[in-house]
């Protein structure tokens, strides 16, 4: 959830994207690919070269719709038109004390900018993801 919310409070994205973003920052495998990436294209033909991303999506799924149900219910977020929007901005900062969630943290603002010109579909289709 807190992956959800840091890439949220950079900028408003749709569900298509903040899907596929969060399971590349949470997923240990697709992270580490990132890191060793210089951009998009790199990191899109590593990960289908490794055939990682469908499988990754498919287990991630129930956990992402899960902390999407819970930001709603719980008012920090909102759904308009497809796109995520974030209502409470007080949600922590920083990383609570977890390594793992400063790790998550740095990679947000680096894989928001070597997509920050592709669209939803392009990235899906880069990374041979049907929509």
């Amino acid at each position: 959830m807190v992956c959800i919310v840091r890439l949220l409070k950079r900028r408003n994205i749709d569900m298509a994207l903040s899907y596929l973003l969060s399971t590349i920052l949470i997923d240990n495998q697709l992270s580490v690919i990132l890191n060793k990436s210089q951009d998009f294209e790199q990191f899109s033909n590593y990960v289908i070269e490794l055939g990682l991303i469908s499988r990754k999506l498919n287990s991630f799924a129930p956990y992402f719709i899960n902390s999407i149900v819970i930001l709603k219910q719980s008012n920090v977020i909102n759904i308009s038109e497809g796109f995520l929007q974030l209502n409470d901005q007080s949600f922590p900062d920083g990383d609570l004390g977890s390594i793992r969630l400063r790790k998550i943290s740095n990679n947000i603002d680096f894989l928001l900018d070597i997509c920050k010109n592709l669209s939803s579909k392009e990235m899906y289709n880069k990374l041979n993801i049907q929509l």
